[in-house]
Order: C-alpha cells, then sequence, then structure tokens
C-alpha cells in the first residue's frame, strides 16, 4: 500500500515538472506551449483542420447510413425463411 502511495507521488512529481517545463522552459525563443500554438495557427494547418472536419463528418453520415441499413434489413422479416 506505501509503494502505490510513493509511486502515485512520482508519478505526480513527474508530470508537475513535465507540464511546467511545456509551458515555462524556453526552447530557442518560444516555450514548447508557444511553439504548438505557432504551429497549429498557420493557414495550412487551419486549412488541414478543415480537411479533416469535413472527411470526419463524411465518415460519420456513411455509417449512420449504413448502420440504418443493417437495422432495416435486421428488422424485416427474411423472404426466404418465409414459409410457402
Amino acid at each position: 500500500m506505501l509503494g502505490d502511495l510513493t509511486k502515485r507521488l512520482v508519478n505526480g512529481i513527474v508530470l508537475l515538472l513535465g507540464t511546467l517545463t511545456f509551458f515555462l522552459l524556453p526552447v530557442g525563443g518560444k516555450t514548447t506551449a508557444q511553439h504548438l500554438v505557432a504551429i497549429f495557427s498557420t493557414k495550412p494547418a487551419r486549412e488541414a483542420a478543415v480537411a479533416f472536419t469535413a472527411a470526419a463528418r463524411q465518415v460519420a453520415r456513411e455509417v449512420a447510413r449504413e448502420i440504418e441499413h443493417a437495422r432495416k434489413s435486421a428488422a424485416a422479416p427474411d423472404a426466404k425463411s418465409a414459409p410457402r
């Protein structure tokens, strides 16, 4: 039990130090967080985000259409198994 507590405490300290480093320690002229903001706020990055969003919506529509088709197929009685 004390070992788990120690492990959690060490993990918390490592997470805290990593977070502080990410936001406060400059790498070059900016922190890592500032570098990421600069990269993802460029015009090509915004265009890529729009394209990925459109593609994800299209995939979601197709999946929903297939699920609806499968539900209708499962709900409809099978013509081959119906008695004659």
